[in-house]
């Protein structure tokens, strides 16, 4: 399932089926994601909804 979330670039479009986790930052209301990538690592990429808002987005996709 495809996310328009935003950076601090603007928009971006996130498969969320890849999340494996995500978190609010410490103190702020932006959200950390992390991914898994296909060599066993872990990628995290911050954006600037907080996880309530993206939990809605999720629900309203379904």
């Amino acid at each position: 399932m495809w996310l328009e979330l935003h950076d601090n670039n603007g928009p971006i479009f996130i498969n969320m089926d890849h999340v494996m986790h995500f978190q609010r930052v410490e103190g702020k209301k932006r959200t950390t994601l992390t991914f898994a990538a296909n060599s066993g690592t872990c990628v995290t990429l911050q954006v600037q909804e907080p996880p309530d808002e993206i939990m809605e987005m999720l629900w309203e996709q379904e």
